[in-house]
């Protein structure tokens, strides 16, 4: 293959990448429909808060889990998993659930545990424990396992964007002063 080619081909094969790839972070709410079937909100909890402030939630039930997703701008930012088999309370998740889940999550990139660095074992042990265990893709988005109960998943600028939605003027009602 020449120079010539090559370069065509190149950029071929990288337009093609994301496509071939489809990780959940960065989905439209129709691929999460299609991914996962009709929304279910009766599967949300009062003590709920919302994943995301100021964006839309929409709430899955998909082999046992509980899929809340985030979308901004139509397009995933956050989504938290929670196992819940059919009638029973949220169980642990386990680290095949985990490998599974960010398996499914990498799209063209990979994770890797992000681990305590305290210089104790023993401290580091403490640590994930209180803290929970953290992933971070090569993209920058991130994974966390807090309580061994909730997965959360979010891309890189969620946090900018949550921020950035909290900042937005809630618009309140102006009361008439009375004219005495």
């Amino acid at each position: 293959m020449t120079a010539r080619h090559f370069i065509p081909a190149l950029l071929l094969s990288l337009l093609a990448a994301p496509l071939s790839s489809p990780a959940r972070l960065g989905e439209n709410e129709a691929q999460s429909q299609a991914r996962y079937g009709e929304p279910k909100p009766q599967f949300s909890s009062p003590l709920d808060k919302p994943l995301l402030p100021g964006a839309k939630e929409v709430i899955y039930h998909f082999e046992g889990w509980r899929v809340r997703v985030a979308l901004v701008n139509n397009l995933t930012c956050r989504v938290e998993y929670v196992h819940v088999p059919e009638g029973s309370t949220p169980q642990p998740v386990t680290d095949a659930d985990i490998k599974t889940i960010l398996e499914a999550e990498k799209g063209a990139y990979s994770w890797r545990e992000q681990k305590p660095k305290t210089g104790s074992k023993d401290l580091n042990a403490l640590k994930s424990l209180f803290d929970g265990r953290t992933w971070e893709r090569a993209d920058h988005a991130t994974a966390s396992l807090k309580a061994n109960i909730l997965f959360v998943l979010e891309t890189r600028d969620a946090d900018a964007i949550e921020k950035k939605l909290t900042k937005q003027p809630v618009a309140t009602p102006v009361k008439p002063v009375p004219k005495f």
